[in-house]
């Protein structure tokens, strides 16, 4: 059997080189700061999609 990982587990993904981003939904100051660190990640990761996109052509 194979032992899947733990993906709640944040030494999981920093394993990975992922840092978790821990957002308190019941703190404001919590959701806007973890809602900008998810955008700012999106955008880095279109940003590398499209210079490696555009490398082939």
């Amino acid at each position: 059997m194979i032992n899947e990982p733990d993906y709640s587990d944040p030494a999981y993904w920093e394993s990975q080189g992922i840092k978790m981003i821990v957002i308190d939904p019941e703190n404001e100051e919590s959701v806007s700061a973890g809602f900008e660190e998810i955008t700012q990640r999106i955008k880095d990761a279109v940003t590398k999609i499209q210079k490696t996109d555009s490398a082939d052509f």
